[in-house]
């Protein structure tokens, strides 16, 4: 059996496209690429779930499908071809996000080198919102701090946290198969679960008593809705003197993010744009 290449457009492309990406992936598909002209989704055949392809066909017109369209792709040297059109992802000299399937050394000597299996497009690094906080992190002191991930994916920010000197980080996801690619990729980075690196499923939900105030930092890389719904839970995991960084939306969303942020005393420090997405860094 081959493989099934999805050809999806949405207009706006955001949120469509990451919401289609969401959703594919508990259809079946394993690798996502997003390119000019769309989103690319790619499964193995035998391993989609066809009903629940057309279901979410369905349920992505609302959000401005435009091309849906499916196609074939021969299995031999396949993934071959994937890997060898995967690009790294470079931050100046400070960061390099590799694939296992990429070489493990290059030629510029950077200051930390993380290792992720890319199972999502989002969360690897690519994604402007991921790449965003990863660019704002660098700036940032990271030695003996606690930090809270939210919306992990990956797990890449939480892993660079601790790259740096973070001694205690949790990454929480509501998506099951983000918490076992955040475990997945602790490992490629020679780290693993204890009582300092916690994986949790869940939501917000998942954060306990034990975790009021524990937080030096929250990173949140949602959307909109999800962030100004779990606001409150954010300000009580923090610090008196925490840091809250926002990504996952678009400069619209600005203003009643900062307001829900203030509400909580925190103040907008800092704002950087990557592409369509907005990174705020907001303190106490």
């Amino acid at each position: 059996m081959g493989w099934l290449r999805l050809h999806i457009l949405c207009n706006p492309a955001q949120p469509g496209h990451e919401i289609a990406t969401a959703w594919l992936s508990d259809a079946g598909c394993s690798m996502f690429e997003e390119t000019d002209e769309g989103l690319q989704a790619y499964g193995k055949e035998e391993e989609l779930d066809a009903a629940l392809l057309e279901v979410i066909r369905q349920d992505l017109k609302p959000v401005g499908l435009d091309t849906w369209r499916a196609s074939l792709v021969e299995e031999e040297n396949w993934n071959a071809k994937w890997e060898e059109d995967y690009p790294e992802v470079i931050i100046g000299e400070d960061i390099r996000v590799r694939a296992p399937f990429h070489p493990e050394h290059s030629e510029v000597a950077f200051d930390h080198v993380l290792t992720v299996q890319p199972r999502m497009a989002f969360g690897t690094g690519h994604h402007g919102t991921t790449y965003g906080l990863l660019a704002e992190m660098v700036q940032m002191t990271w030695e003996g701090i606690t930090v809270l991930d939210m919306g992990c994916g990956s797990g890449v920010l939480g892993i660079y946290a601790a790259q740096r000197g973070a001694t205690s980080t949790l990454f929480i996801d509501i998506d099951p198969w983000s918490v076992r690619n955040t475990q997945e990729n602790l490992s490629l980075n020679g780290l693993s679960e204890s009582e300092d690196l916690k994986v949790r499923e869940g939501g917000a939900g998942q954060l306990k008593g034990s975790d009021t105030a524990r937080f030096d930092v929250v990173i949140a890389n949602i959307n909109r809705n999800i962030l100004l719904e779990d606001m409150a839970a954010y300000g009580r995991a923090l610090k008196p003197s925490g840091t809250l960084m926002l990504s996952g939306f678009m400069e619209p969303d600005v203003p009643a993010l900062c307001a829900a942020a203030a509400s909580e005393g925190l103040t907008l420090v800092g704002k950087r744009q990557e592409e369509e997405w907005r990174i705020l860094t907001l303190r106490r």
